[in-house]
């Protein structure tokens, strides 16, 4: 593994991540023993920084010093975190913000503890290729010391790190579903994505998206190369997500109207004004069709980011569209909110970085899992995974502003 390529690891101040840049860059020139004396500075200022160390184990095990390789790798496994006890309180700090139904009675708890999980949860994360590495590194040093046992050792705990385990970890479903059993958790997310993978079809960029003819039917929106746009199935998540954002009732957003299926019921319940963002042209004269008939409802025809800045305040905000950008809009939720207000918002799949986005908003947090029935012609969805009775399981994570 070259110095560039490692992951973050630790937090640094400037004067470390300086003596850092300066060794990557006499590294990458060639002068090693420049390279060698910056990191080593580096490990002297701050000696839990496992940066320093491994790229002084890279520098040592190019040099053929072996022991002090050794010596380095084991360093920085020691500083890692324990990714399979993080994995296990990750998921058991989520849990323990789980209500059984939310309603108007709910209590919601501050952020700090699942905020202090959420950071521990990252560097876990980052942590991952790099444990891999260092295992690695280590059994084929010992191997050619002819330590064949203590080599085997090391491989077999590099091949615990699975390739894929970055991936495993950023399924929080599967995490919430497995809190402690980190096994199961990789078995789920594996059968997961062998039954709804990644999209295959063109890169396709917001605007593409926004120039991009649909097909509507009764039961879906698609691309013109069948891709799911949006599915009846969503249906009862959708339902339910509307019962949540009207439960004060007045000002309520939903950004992306695709189906009407949110929209249709929010109208079920009372509320002052509803307002819906949507940017893709037919889907736009769709919804206007659909409001005509109805009081209070303003349809915006614009992107999400270039609306906010002239709505809201808003008692209640749902999000649901195809295209990215999903993180800003999560940075934005707790300023369009009234005090009071609820945010909830729909997820292919529970994406670590969701939730990381949403831990800087200062708003409170419950979890609510709501169960439904088998997802019929779901090529995509990726929240397959079942409870203990057999259903599929919506994790769904309302916010509030307290």
């Amino acid at each position: 593994m070259c110095l560039n390529e490692k992951p973050t690891m630790s937090k640094k101040n400037k004067s470390v991540m300086k003596k850092l840049q300066m060794g990557a860059l006499h590294a990458e020139a060639g002068r090693l023993e420049n390279a060698e004396a910056s990191f080593s500075e580096a490990a002297l200022e701050d000696p839990t920084c496992s940066e320093a160390h491994y790229n002084l184990a890279v520098l040592f095990l190019e040099d053929g010093r072996m022991d002090r390789a050794i010596e380095k790798f084991l360093r920085v496994v020691s500083l890692s975190p324990d990714i399979f006890l993080v994995h296990k309180e990750f998921g058991e700090t989520i849990i323990e913000y789980e209500v059984p139904y939310f309603d108007s009675k709910t209590e919601f708890r501050d952020m700090s503890a699942f905020n202090s999980a959420i950071a521990s949860y990252r560097e876990a994360i980052d942590a991952i290729p790099i444990l891999r590495e260092c295992h690695r590194n280590i059994g084929e040093v010992l191997m050619t010391k002819g330590q064949y046992n203590e080599a085997d050792t090391a491989f077999a705990k590099a091949t615990k790190i699975p390739s894929d385990l970055q991936e495993v970890f950023h399924n929080v479903g599967v995490t919430i579903h497995c809190p402690g059993n980190l096994d199961n958790a990789i078995s789920m997310h594996r059968t997961a994505m062998a039954c709804a993978p990644d999209y295959e079809g063109d890169e396709i960029s917001e605007q593409s998206f926004l120039e991009t003819d649909l097909s509507f039917t009764d039961n879906e929106i698609l691309l013109p190369d069948g891709f799911e746009v949006m599915m009846e199935w969503e249906r009862p998540i959708m339902e339910r997500s509307a019962e949540m954002i009207t439960i004060n009732g007045g000002d309520v957003l939903n950004v992306g109207f695709g189906m009407a299926i949110i929209d249709t019921a929010i109208q079920a319940h009372n509320v002052s004004t509803h307002t819906i963002i949507e940017a893709h042209p037919q889907v736009v004269r769709k919804a206007r069709a659909w409001a005509r008939d109805k009081d209070g409802v303003n349809i915006i025809a614009k992107r999400w980011q270039d609306a906010i800045g002239d709505i809201g305040p808003f008692d209640g905000i749902y999000f649901d569209t195809l295209m990215p950008p999903m993180i800003p809009f999560l940075r934005e939720s707790s300023n369009l909110l009234k005090k009071g207000g609820v945010f909830t918002f729909f997820q292919m799949m529970v994406q670590f970085e969701n939730i990381e986005a949403m831990a800087d908003t200062e708003l409170h947090f419950v979890l609510e899992r709501m169960p439904f029935k088998a997802v019929e012609k779901n090529r995509y969805y990726r929240l397959l995974e079942k409870n203990s009775s057999g259903h599929y399981s919506a994790p769904l994570f309302i916010y509030r502003k307290i």
